[in-house]
Protein backbone atom coordinates (compact mmCIF):
# COMPACT_ATOMS: atom_id res chain seq x y z
CA UNK A 1 0.00 0.00 0.00
CA UNK A 2 1.24 3.51 -0.81
CA UNK A 3 2.49 5.40 2.25
CA UNK A 4 2.01 9.16 2.28
CA UNK A 5 5.13 9.47 4.45
CA UNK A 6 7.22 8.31 1.48
CA UNK A 7 6.26 11.45 -0.44
CA UNK A 8 7.70 13.60 2.30
CA UNK A 9 10.82 11.43 2.51
CA UNK A 10 11.45 11.93 -1.21
CA UNK A 11 11.29 15.70 -0.73
CA UNK A 12 13.64 15.52 2.28
CA UNK A 13 15.92 13.01 0.49
CA UNK A 14 16.72 11.16 3.70
CA UNK A 15 18.51 7.81 3.82
CA UNK A 16 16.55 5.63 6.24
CA UNK A 17 17.41 2.10 7.32
CA UNK A 18 14.79 -0.51 8.17
CA UNK A 19 15.25 -1.83 11.71
CA UNK A 20 13.56 -5.17 12.47
CA UNK A 21 11.53 -5.31 15.64
CA UNK A 22 12.67 -7.34 18.61
CA UNK A 23 13.45 -7.47 22.29
CA UNK A 24 16.52 -6.14 24.05
CA UNK A 25 17.76 -5.30 27.51
CA UNK A 26 17.93 -1.53 27.87
CA UNK A 27 20.37 0.19 30.22
CA UNK A 28 23.70 -0.87 31.69
CA UNK A 29 24.54 -3.50 34.31
CA UNK A 30 26.05 -2.41 37.62
CA UNK A 31 29.52 -3.65 36.65
CA UNK A 32 29.77 -1.72 33.37
CA UNK A 33 32.73 0.65 33.38
CA UNK A 34 31.64 4.28 33.15
CA UNK A 35 27.97 3.66 33.92
CA UNK A 36 25.87 6.16 35.87
CA UNK A 37 22.91 5.64 38.15
CA UNK A 38 20.68 7.07 35.40
CA UNK A 39 21.14 3.93 33.29
CA UNK A 40 19.25 1.46 35.45
CA UNK A 41 17.58 -0.70 36.24
CA UNK A 42 18.25 -2.83 33.18
CA UNK A 43 14.88 -3.80 31.77
CA UNK A 44 13.51 -5.70 28.79
CA UNK A 45 11.89 -3.67 26.03
CA UNK A 46 10.00 -4.92 22.97
CA UNK A 47 10.50 -2.57 20.02
CA UNK A 48 8.33 -2.72 16.87
CA UNK A 49 9.96 -2.39 13.45
CA UNK A 50 10.77 1.14 12.25
CA UNK A 51 13.07 3.08 9.95
CA UNK A 52 15.78 5.39 11.25
CA UNK A 53 18.25 7.76 9.65
CA UNK A 54 21.46 6.09 8.52
CA UNK A 55 23.21 9.26 9.71
CA UNK A 56 22.35 12.19 11.95
CA UNK A 57 20.53 14.87 9.95
CA UNK A 58 23.15 16.84 8.03
CA UNK A 59 23.49 20.52 7.18
CA UNK A 60 22.63 19.64 3.58
CA UNK A 61 19.36 17.98 4.60
CA UNK A 62 18.47 20.69 7.09
CA UNK A 63 19.23 23.27 4.40
CA UNK A 64 16.50 21.79 2.19
CA UNK A 65 14.10 22.22 5.10
CA UNK A 66 15.06 25.89 5.49
CA UNK A 67 14.53 26.49 1.77
CA UNK A 68 11.08 24.91 1.99
CA UNK A 69 10.35 26.73 5.25
CA UNK A 70 11.95 30.19 4.86
CA UNK A 71 9.94 31.41 7.84
CA UNK A 72 11.79 29.03 10.17
CA UNK A 73 14.64 30.54 12.18
CA UNK A 74 18.24 29.86 11.23
CA UNK A 75 20.53 27.59 13.23
CA UNK A 76 22.37 29.01 16.21
CA UNK A 77 25.79 27.86 14.92
CA UNK A 78 25.03 27.35 11.25
CA UNK A 79 27.48 29.98 9.97
CA UNK A 80 30.49 28.79 11.97
CA UNK A 81 32.93 27.41 9.39
CA UNK A 82 33.91 24.43 11.56
CA UNK A 83 30.26 23.26 11.72
CA UNK A 84 28.90 24.28 8.31
CA UNK A 85 30.14 21.62 5.85
CA UNK A 86 27.25 20.06 3.97
CA UNK A 87 27.90 16.52 5.28
CA UNK A 88 28.54 17.50 8.88
CA UNK A 89 25.67 16.77 11.26
CA UNK A 90 23.46 19.74 11.88
CA UNK A 91 24.05 21.41 15.27
CA UNK A 92 22.54 24.46 16.95
CA UNK A 93 19.01 23.09 16.61
CA UNK A 94 16.96 22.87 19.76
CA UNK A 95 14.40 20.14 20.40
CA UNK A 96 11.61 22.17 18.81
CA UNK A 97 13.70 22.78 15.67
CA UNK A 98 14.29 19.03 15.47
CA UNK A 99 10.56 18.43 15.80
CA UNK A 100 9.80 20.91 13.03
CA UNK A 101 12.27 19.25 10.66
CA UNK A 102 10.95 15.78 11.48
CA UNK A 103 7.35 16.84 10.82
CA UNK A 104 8.33 18.47 7.52
CA UNK A 105 10.09 15.25 6.46
CA UNK A 106 7.12 13.04 7.39
CA UNK A 107 9.06 11.59 10.31
CA UNK A 108 9.40 11.98 14.07
CA UNK A 109 12.12 11.84 16.67
CA UNK A 110 12.99 8.36 17.94
CA UNK A 111 11.96 7.22 21.36
CA UNK A 112 14.86 6.67 23.73
CA UNK A 113 14.23 2.91 23.56
CA UNK A 114 14.25 2.93 19.74
CA UNK A 115 17.48 4.90 19.77
CA UNK A 116 19.31 2.49 22.09
CA UNK A 117 17.91 -0.56 20.30
CA UNK A 118 19.13 0.82 16.96
CA UNK A 119 22.50 1.79 18.43
CA UNK A 120 23.17 -1.61 19.98
CA UNK A 121 22.18 -3.50 16.81
CA UNK A 122 21.91 -6.76 18.71
CA UNK A 123 24.90 -6.24 21.01
CA UNK A 124 24.99 -6.00 24.80
CA UNK A 125 28.48 -4.46 25.11
CA UNK A 126 29.64 -0.97 26.13
CA UNK A 127 30.08 0.07 22.51
CA UNK A 128 28.43 -1.50 19.51
CA UNK A 129 31.78 -2.96 18.46
CA UNK A 130 32.69 -4.46 21.83
CA UNK A 131 33.91 -3.53 25.31
CA UNK A 132 37.48 -2.50 24.50
CA UNK A 133 38.03 1.27 24.46
CA UNK A 134 40.79 0.79 21.89
CA UNK A 135 38.08 0.00 19.35
CA UNK A 136 36.15 3.20 20.02
CA UNK A 137 38.24 5.28 17.61
CA UNK A 138 36.96 3.14 14.73
CA UNK A 139 33.33 4.19 15.31
CA UNK A 140 33.56 7.54 17.11
CA UNK A 141 35.17 10.97 17.05
CA UNK A 142 38.14 11.27 19.37
CA UNK A 143 36.62 13.50 22.03
CA UNK A 144 38.62 16.56 23.04
CA UNK A 145 41.34 15.71 20.48
CA UNK A 146 38.90 16.83 17.76
CA UNK A 147 37.87 20.46 17.42
CA UNK A 148 34.56 19.95 15.61
CA UNK A 149 32.09 17.40 14.32
CA UNK A 150 33.09 14.92 11.61
CA UNK A 151 31.30 14.65 8.27
CA UNK A 152 28.93 11.72 8.63
CA UNK A 153 29.81 8.25 7.40
CA UNK A 154 33.57 8.42 7.95
CA UNK A 155 33.62 5.89 10.79
CA UNK A 156 32.57 2.24 10.83
CA UNK A 157 28.82 1.49 10.99
CA UNK A 158 27.10 -0.86 13.38
CA UNK A 159 25.49 -4.15 12.34
CA UNK A 160 22.32 -2.34 11.22
CA UNK A 161 24.35 -0.12 8.89
CA UNK A 162 23.96 3.00 11.04
CA UNK A 163 26.79 5.52 11.29
CA UNK A 164 27.81 8.03 13.94
CA UNK A 165 25.60 6.68 16.69
CA UNK A 166 28.35 7.36 19.23
CA UNK A 167 30.58 10.38 19.64
CA UNK A 168 29.77 12.78 16.79
CA UNK A 169 26.82 14.71 18.25
CA UNK A 170 24.44 14.18 21.11
CA UNK A 171 21.05 13.39 19.55
CA UNK A 172 17.68 14.65 20.70
CA UNK A 173 15.05 11.97 21.25
CA UNK A 174 11.36 12.32 22.02
CA UNK A 175 11.42 11.41 25.72
CA UNK A 176 11.25 13.62 28.78
CA UNK A 177 14.12 13.11 31.20
CA UNK A 178 13.76 10.64 34.09
CA UNK A 179 16.50 9.96 36.62
CA UNK A 180 16.15 6.18 36.20
CA UNK A 181 14.14 3.55 34.34
CA UNK A 182 11.77 2.66 37.15
CA UNK A 183 8.29 2.38 35.60
CA UNK A 184 9.68 2.98 32.10
CA UNK A 185 7.43 1.61 29.33
CA UNK A 186 8.39 -1.78 27.98
CA UNK A 187 6.92 -1.40 24.49
CA UNK A 188 9.39 1.03 22.92
CA UNK A 189 7.14 4.10 23.06
CA UNK A 190 8.44 7.49 24.27
CA UNK A 191 8.21 8.15 28.01
CA UNK A 192 6.65 11.60 28.23
CA UNK A 193 4.57 13.69 30.61
CA UNK A 194 1.62 15.99 30.02
CA UNK A 195 2.31 18.80 30.34
CA UNK A 196 5.79 18.14 29.00
CA UNK A 197 8.87 18.62 31.16
CA UNK A 198 11.53 21.11 30.10
CA UNK A 199 14.35 18.56 30.20
CA UNK A 200 14.58 16.21 27.21
CA UNK A 201 16.83 13.20 26.72
CA UNK A 202 19.90 13.27 24.47
CA UNK A 203 21.85 10.18 23.49
CA UNK A 204 25.16 9.21 21.91
CA UNK A 205 27.83 11.58 23.24
CA UNK A 206 29.47 14.37 21.24
CA UNK A 207 32.70 15.32 19.49
CA UNK A 208 33.96 17.30 22.50
CA UNK A 209 33.33 14.56 25.07
CA UNK A 210 36.45 13.51 26.97
CA UNK A 211 36.91 9.77 27.50
CA UNK A 212 34.52 6.94 26.76
CA UNK A 213 31.86 7.30 29.46
CA UNK A 214 29.43 9.35 27.38
CA UNK A 215 30.12 7.43 24.17
CA UNK A 216 28.61 4.14 25.29
CA UNK A 217 25.40 2.58 23.99
CA UNK A 218 23.67 3.00 27.36
CA UNK A 219 24.91 6.51 28.11
CA UNK A 220 22.20 9.15 28.48
CA UNK A 221 21.99 12.79 29.42
CA UNK A 222 19.58 15.70 29.08
CA UNK A 223 19.29 19.29 27.91
CA UNK A 224 16.53 21.85 28.34
CA UNK A 225 14.50 21.68 25.14
CA UNK A 226 15.17 25.36 24.30
CA UNK A 227 18.97 25.04 24.26
CA UNK A 228 20.72 25.35 20.88
CA UNK A 229 24.17 23.86 21.37
CA UNK A 230 27.14 23.11 19.08
CA UNK A 231 27.35 19.51 20.28
CA UNK A 232 23.69 18.52 19.84
CA UNK A 233 21.96 17.30 16.69
CA UNK A 234 19.37 14.63 15.92
CA UNK A 235 18.25 11.86 13.60
CA UNK A 236 14.72 10.91 12.67
CA UNK A 237 12.58 7.80 12.39
CA UNK A 238 9.63 6.83 10.24
CA UNK A 239 7.05 4.05 10.47
CA UNK A 240 7.36 1.25 7.96
CA UNK A 241 5.16 1.38 4.85
CA UNK A 242 2.02 -0.71 5.23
Amino acid sequence: MHDLNDEFLVAANLDLVEIPGGKFRMGSPDHEKGRTEYEGPVHEVTVPSFRIGRYPVTNEEYGRFLVARPDHRKLAHGDARWFSQLRQPVVGADWDDAQAFAKWAGCRLPSEAEWEYACRAGTATRFYNGDDEKGLAAISCRGALDDATHPVGQKEPNAFGLFDMLGNVWEWVEDDWHDDYLEAPGDGRPWVHFPRKKRRVVRGGAWGVVGSRDRRCASRSWHVHELRLPGVGFRVVSPLSS
